[in-house]
This record gives C-alpha cells, sequence and structure tokens, in this order.
C-alpha cells in the first residue's frame, strides 16, 4: 500500500545533529522503518552549527538554513517542488513551519510536548514570552484541524485541552538491544554503592543541578552516573569540581553497546527534567530491568506507572528521599525492577511506526 509513498518531513533538527535528543532518535526509529516498508522519506532539517555524527539514517537528509532560517527555507524548498511528495510529516518542536496554511496535501504533525519554561531556558525576555505566546495561543489554532500525533494519552489529553482537535496518541518503542544481564545474580555485594544513573542531553530542562544537589546527601553510600553530553558539560565539570564530587562520573556521550552496559550495571536511573514527551530513558532502563523515580511531568507521568515500576515525585527536592527509601527496601526495588521490564517489553518500535504509518495512510485514501 505504501510502496513509492513519496514524504517530506519537516523538522528544527536531523538525526546525527549535534543538539539531536529523544525527538530525533523517535523521527530516526520510525522513519528508518517507513524505508523499509517502501516509503521515500526526505528528511528536511537545519544545517549543523558543528559535524553533526553519522546517524546511519535510510532516508535521505537535508540540511537547509540555519537554526532560525531553517522554517522559512525548508517550506520553501517543498512547495517548490510540491510534485515531488504525496505528503507532508511536521515534527512541532516549539516554533513552527505551519504546514497546515501552505500544504494542501495530507498532513501529519508529531507533537511531543509543550515547552513552557523551556522558552525562559532558551531565549531572553521578551523573546521567551513570545514563545509561550505563540505556543499556547497562535499553533493551536493553525494546527486545530490537523491530524495531530503525541506520544502518551496524558499528552493527547493534555493537547485537546489546549485547543486542538484531532489528536492520537501512539507510545513509542524500545528496542531489543536494551535487555537485562545475562547472569540475573551479576549484582554487586551488599557494601557496594548503590548505583544510580541519570541519561540524557545536558540541556537546562533536565534540571542537572537540581538533581546533583538532591544526590548529594546520599553520596555516602551511592555513586551517580551521567550519560551524555550538552552545554551544560562545563557547568557540570565545575560542580564535581567545587562540591570534590569523587561519587559523580560524567560519562560523556556513549555507543549503544556502552549505555545497554551502564543500564545494566546500575540500580535505579533517575530524572529531575521538567519537560518531556515520553520518558525515553526511562523505558530503556526498564528493559534492562532498572527502574526509575523521576519527576512528576507529562512525559515521565506515561513512562513510569506509580509504585509499580518506579515512583513519580513532585520536585527534585523530592528525589532524596524516594531515593533513599529504595535503597533500603531491597525487595520493593526488586519489585520495581521485574514490572518496569515488563513494562517496557511491551513498547515496539515496529508497532508504532506501522501505527504512525496507518495514520497516514487514512488521509491518503
Amino acid at each position: 500500500m505504501y510502496d513509492g509513498l513519496r514524504v517530506a518531513v519537516l523538522s528544527w533538527r536531523a538525526p546525527g545533529d549535534p543538539d539531536a535528543g529523544g525527538s530525533e532518535l523517535h523521527a530516526n526509529e520510525i522513519l528508518s522503518r517507513w524505508v523499509q516498508r517502501g516509503v521515500d522519506v526526505t528528511f528536511f532539517a537545519r544545517t549543523p552549527p558543528s559535524v553533526a555524527t553519522p546517524s546511519n539514517s535510510e532516508f535521505t537528509i537535508v540540511n537547509i538554513g540555519s537554526e532560525y532560517s531553517v522554517f522559512a527555507r525548508a517550506a520553501a524548498r517543498v512547495i517548490r517542488r510540491r510534485r515531488n511528495f504525496d505528503a507532508v510529516v511536521e515534527i512541532l518542536n516549539g516554533v513552527p513551519f505551519c504546514s497546515p496554511l501552505w500544504w494542501r496535501g495530507p498532513n501529519v504533525t508529531w507533537l511531543h510536548h509543550p515547552h513552557t519554561e523551556m522558552w525562559e531556558q532558551r531565549l531572553p525576555f521578551p523573546l521567551a514570552q513570545v514563545g509561550r505566546w505563540n505556543e499556547s495561543t497562535v499553533i493551536p489554532k493553525v494546527y486545530r484541524s490537523t491530524r495531530v500525533i503525541t506520544l502518551s494519552e496524558p499528552g493527547r489529553r493534555d493537547l485537546l485541552s489546549a485547543g486542538f482537535r484531532n489528536v492520537t496518541a501512539i507510545e513509542p518503542g524500545v528496542s531489543p538491544r536494551f535487555c537485562p544481564p545475562h547472569d540475573e545474580n551479576d549484582n554487586a555485594s551488599s557494601d557496594a554503592p548503590f548505583r544510580i544513573i541519570a541519561v540524557g542531553r545536558l540541556a537546562p530542562v533536565k534540571r542537572w543541578v537540581e538533581l546533583l544537589d538532591a544526590i548529594k546527601p546520599l553520596a555516602d553510600h551511592a555513586t551517580l552516573s551521567i550519560v551524555g553530553d550538552g552545554p551544560l558539560a562545563g557547568e557540570l565539570h565545575k560542580w564535581k569540581v567545587d562540591h570534590q564530587a569523587n561519587w559523580l562520573h560524567l560519562l560523556g556521550r556513549l555507543s549503544d553497546d556502552e549505555l545497554v552496559g551502564q543500564y545494566q550495571s546500575a540500580d535505579l536511573l533517575v530524572s529531575a527534567s521538567s519537560a518531556e514527551g515520553w520518558g525515553m530513558t526511562i523505558t530503556e532502563a526498564g528493559r534492562c530491568a532498572t527502574p526509575a523515580i523521576a519527576t512528576n511531568v507529562l512525559g515521565h507521568s506515561a513512562a513510569i506507572i506509580h509504585d509499580v515500576t518506579g515512583l513519580l515525585v513532585n520536585s527534585p527536592h523530592d528525589l532524596t528521599a524516594a531515593i533513599e527509601g529504595l535503597m533500603g527496601d531491597p525487595d520493593r526495588l526488586h519489585r520495581y525492577a521485574i514490572a518496569a521490564h515488563s513494562r517496557a517489553t511491551t513498547l515496539s518500535w515496529d508497532d508504532a511506526a506501522q501505527r504512525h504509518l496507518d495514520e497516514l495512510g487514512r488521509l491518503l485514501t
């Protein structure tokens, strides 16, 4: 049915971009599978400010424009070559391409989460206020009748309450490469430190310093490994030096195999993030039988079943007591680990890709 379908994808960043995050990982997993089903995908995104990491994508990536000009330039390129495409998929990541205003064919928008306080973290006053107003007022009107796909049922309800009308929730997958250790008894001795891991882009939205402050009181009995790179890398290294935090391990960006090993060796994953479309690292860790404690934001509340696969807390300050409680309750920790693994094994990228493609297919008939 989809063999030969030609799709233009519009996104701020492409897989492999130095600033790529969960949104780009999601796009790469879905679109690569579309290509395997016969879809011709052309991905339009900004030209990275530095050398991009090869993404091993099976689709064509066209880097066009800068961080800001990409929105106009990519749209203009698709309009000029509109006969080359049967449909448009827009990945809406705060700033819109406004594809419903200029594309009259089948059109789907992927919208993972609102950006709320992220505007203040990225832009100065008054640009941040303009961004907030645009996201809360203009965007819902422009995309009101467009088919919008988000990552979770809580996210769907949130978008409907914001003014969107046609919203579908499709949960992401988890790669089978994330799996429990082969030897389930291969755990550290009882006198070894409790091993905590946090994974993600080193950006303000993740609230890394608040996380470090929450773990510090537990440092006599726990270690924290942070996997990821980003603009706050220097600040976190300075924090480690200033606090003489030998318990903190800043591992930077790791290969997929190395990341799996880190998940497998950890007792617990934590996140203090203030905004997530989906807690991707939570379900990756869960597939490795590592439960999670995270702040109760939209994406985390979808990825964690509270008091079943892990715990949700109201703020980063509440992480300390929640982690300490699990450190002293190995039976509950083990119960969460089993449930987290069971939950994560139900999430399939193949199923997610097919559901996304079927949503687009309904617009083609």
